[in-house]
């Protein structure tokens, strides 16, 4: 009977013990791809990129990053919309969401600023103009994936 009461007593100590040491001791870190760090490979009819490439500062300027986080978005359906008023709300503000402006250079940025590409409907640039991620936020799943992303975004900076 003793045995028992040692080995029970074991099997419940040794997972708090693991759990206390990763608590104390483990660090959880997460981190997103910062995208054409080694140039972009699918050129098309743009024209030669930088490397790294980054968002040009004109159009950073343009689309109102105010040195946060910026989030372009090409669809405009309701549900998207739904969708980034929820993030909006759980994050305060702490991003910027930049809707297409309807004149003609927005093509061009779509394609060869942005380089946005079916299916995304959505980029999410960094305050630095690096292009952190593509999204399709008409989704449920696609925002909680944003959201987490932009969390771990803004703790990095």
């Amino acid at each position: 009977m003793p045995k028992k009461i040692v080995y029970l007593f074991l099997a419940l100590l040794l997972p708090g013990l693991i759990f206390i040491f990763l608590r104390k001791f483990g660090k959880n870190e997460f981190n997103i791809p910062v995208y054409y760090q080694t140039g972009v490979e699918d050129t098309g009819t743009c024209g030669a990129y930088p490397v790294p490439y980054r968002v040009p500062d004109s159009v950073m300027q343009r689309i109102g990053s105010e040195n946060k986080p910026v989030l372009v978005v090409v669809d405009t359906m309701v549900e998207v919309k739904r969708n980034l008023t929820r993030l909006r709300k759980e994050l305060h503000d702490s991003f910027s969401i930049s809707y297409p402006d309807p004149n003609n250079a927005w093509a061009f940025w779509q394609d060869c600023v942005f380089i946005l590409r079916k299916p995304w409907t959505a980029v999410l640039i960094d305050t630095q103009g690096q292009i952190r991620g593509y999204y399709t936020p008409s989704t449920r799943e696609e925002a909680d994936r944003l959201l987490v992303e932009i969390r771990i975004l803004l703790k990095q900076y």
